[in-house]
């Protein structure tokens, strides 16, 4: 009852449990799957398959070392609402895309992206570099920024030092046949790194996670392995002058906050988003604010204010901005 006697009204179900629920991963799969073209762009190097999904300005996505497009779909579902966007596959990741992965450095990687976006008929594009991504973004931008207006990435790096398990690993790799998921610890060392940031309500895409994971071959992950071993962009930071949203989970511990910094000091035209209480993955424990956030930097949202406080409100993130 209230003051005046009347019966109260029922609770809505938003005001008892005002945190929505999590999208369906199952449905965001299924969506993808149904909606995606898929196109194999035959360049110099081998057969890039790539799906594309949405409509808008094209946007294209370097995923990172270990993954599938099946780990992106809530993230591509987002994008798509804004932009024609554009994942593809990494050589070695599909056993009749004919690459030989010994003749591919990371150069050539850079230079299949041109290719590809040139196959799909795509002059200028935003580009979207997810861990190992970002260094083919940063490679990209500082090649030719005319075709790029303006780039995110996310858990970025210019160089890196390997971890104990990505140094067994690049060793592995060079012997091993299958899949990662045979590689000794392979569910402890993801458990170690990652488990915290996926809550119980979205155990599923946990589940999700350590299977798509699996999946990636161990030859072209120690390829890739490899290439990062010896790279190093730091001197070519200062020169792209493209303005490039750095966005980094305060809790990575594969990528953690010192490459983060290490870029901000050398980018002079990037700004930063440190994302509390989040880790490696946020295309699968936050995919709808880290899409919002990206999509609102690239098509100018975040000039506004209001914007601006949309997505940190609507991601429960704070940020912290630089030039």
């Amino acid at each position: 009852m209230n003051e005046t006697g009347s019966p109260e009204a029922p609770a809505s179900e938003e005001a008892v449990n005002p945190c929505p629920r999590p999208a369906s991963l199952s449905k965001a799969l299924e969506d993808f799957d149904r909606t995606a073209e898929v196109r194999v762009i035959e360049t110099p190097y081998y057969r890039t398959t790539c799906r594309i999904i949405g409509e808008g300005p094209p946007l294209l996505v370097s995923p990172g070392l270990a993954s599938t497009y099946r780990g992106f779909a809530l993230f591509l579902n987002t994008l798509a609402e804004r932009f024609r966007t554009i994942i593809y596959d990494y050589p070695g990741d599909n056993p009749d895309d004919r690459a030989n992965l010994g003749r591919i450095d990371h150069d050539a990687l850079t230079d299949n992206l041109f290719a590809t976006l040139d196959g799909l008929g795509i002059g200028k594009a935003f580009l979207v570099g997810i861990s190992f991504g970002s260094t083919l973004t940063f490679k990209a931008l500082a090649r030719d920024a005319r075709r790029f207006p303006k780039a995110a990435v996310q858990g970025a790096f210019a160089r890196r030092k390997f971890s104990p398990a990505e140094r067994v690993a690049l060793k592995l790799g060079r012997i091993v046949p299958g899949s990662v998921g045979r590689l000794p610890l392979h569910e402890k060392i993801l458990t170690y790194n990652n488990r915290i940031h996926f809550p119980q309500e979205i155990d599923d895409r946990w589940r999700h996670y350590l299977r798509e994971n699996a999946k990636t071959p161990i030859r072209s992950l120690a390829h890739r392995l490899d290439l990062v071993a010896g790279l190093d962009i730091r001197p070519a930071l200062p020169e792209i002058r493209t303005p490039i949203l750095l966005i980094q989970g305060n809790e990575d511990r594969i990528v953690p906050r010192p490459y983060f910094d290490e870029l901000q000091q050398s980018l002079p035209e990037a700004q930063g988003l440190i994302v509390p209480m989040v880790g490696h993955q946020p295309h699968y424990t936050h995919p709808e604010a880290l899409a919002q956030a990206i999509a609102n930097y690239l098509l100018g949202c975040e000039e506004h204010a209001e914007c601006s406080q949309h997505v940190a409100e609507s991601s429960g993130q704070d940020s912290r901005t630089g030039g």
